[in-house]
Order: C-alpha cells, then sequence, then structure tokens
C-alpha cells in the first residue's frame, strides 16, 4: 500500500464518489430482486460461470490494465452501464428481455470490481482507505434507509404494493443520483498526472 496518495486523484471527491456509489448500490439493491423475477434459476448460475472467467480474463491482462488510462477508463464505464441500466428501466416494459440485460450489464460490471478495488488500494494512501470504506459503509446505509422510506411513501403516494410499479418508481430518484455520481467521478480524476507512475 502507498503512504501517499496519487496525485491523479482528488481524495475528496473520490471520497465522494465512493459515498455516492454506495448509496446508489444500497438503493438499487432492493430493487435488483425484484428485477430479477423473470430469469429461470439456471441462467444465474449461467451468469455464475461467466462471472468467474470473466474475473480470470481479467486477472490476467493485469500488467497491462494497472494503469491510470485503464483505471478511469473501466471505472467510467462501469458506471456508465449502470447508468444505462436506469434509463433502461424507466423506459421498458419489465420482463425477461429487460431482466437480461440488466443482469448481463451487472455481470460485465463485476467482473472488473476486483481489479478496480485491487487498483484503489496503490492509489490511495493506506492510512485514508479508512476515510474511503467508511464513507462507502455511510452511503450504503443511508441508501438501504432512503430505500425502505422511498417504498413506503409511494405505497401511500401511488396507492399500489405492486412490486414492478414500485421497483421502476424508485429508479427516478435513482436516475439523479447515478448521473450526479458519474458528474463525481469524472471530477475526481486529475489528468494531468495520469503519466506519473503508481
Amino acid at each position: 500500500m502507498t503512504e501517499a496518495t496519487h496525485k491523479a486523484i482528488r481524495l475528496n471527491r473520490f471520497i465522494a464518489y465512493k459515498s455516492i456509489n454506495a448509496f446508489f448500490q444500497g438503493v438499487w439493491g432492493t430493487a435488483y430482486v425484484g428485477l430479477m423475477t423473470p430469469l429461470a434459476p439456471e441462467i444465474f448460475s449461467a451468469g455464475g460461470i461467466g462471472f468467474s472467467i470473466g474475473t480470470s480474463v481479467v486477472a490476467l491482462a493485469y500488467s497491462r490494465l494497472f494503469n491510470l488510462k485503464w483505471f478511469f477508463r473501466i471505472s467510467i464505464t462501469v458506471e456508465v452501464v449502470a447508468l444505462i441500466s436506469v434509463i433502461a428501466i424507466l423506459l421498458y416494459p419489465p420482463g425477461f428481455a429487460l431482466a437480461a440485460g440488466i443482469y448481463l450489464g451487472f455481470q460485465v460490471a463485476l467482473i472488473f470490481g476486483s481489479y478496480l478495488v485491487r487498483f484503489e488500494t496503490l492509489l490511495i494512501a493506506k492510512d485514508q482507505l479508512k476515510i474511503v470504506d467508511i464513507g462507502k459503509s455511510v452511503g450504503a446505509l443511508l441508501g438501504l434507509a432512503f430505500a425502505a422510506a422511498f417504498y413506503q411513501w409511494a405505497r401511500h403516494s401511488l396507492g399500489t404494493d405492486d412490486p414492478p410499479t414500485l421497483v421502476q418508481a424508485i429508479h427516478y430518484p435513482l436516475l439523479a443520483v447515478q448521473a450526479l455520481n458519474v458528474a463525481v467521478l469524472l471530477g475526481a480524476f486529475n489528468h494531468r498526472y495520469f503519466s506519473e507512475s503508481v
């Protein structure tokens, strides 16, 4: 682990990004189960196999991917995939095609999860990693609490207990959260220092 945070990372913005991202994951995780109901159980087995193979392929490419340009590109791609997923949920009716597309996007994003966490520890000073992790924990807790409160509000406001309706409704605030997430992530990088070694 590094003794000083890399100059290419604006630490306060990166912590804000990790917190907002955890908030998004906390909220989105409550809707994910409902979104996946049209899929047969064996699809999850196939997804798990694809995930295992994908993470191995990414690990084999670590020597090429362990630089700031790839870390930035992959970080942005993962968040844009999440943003597209939210938009798709708002535009298209629930069903097999939507669930399969969301699941595929989620699996692709997860494949890069280990890489992103490992590289993050090379960029951020070891004494500041705890701040990042606390920010993530607080963000996730707030996201879960927001989801619980939102579902209660939506039941009364929309006058329905229909899970697909509630799941779609929560994606309206999630759209704003994920757009903010992408914007904050873009501001967390200082491209001037990308050429400096990690």
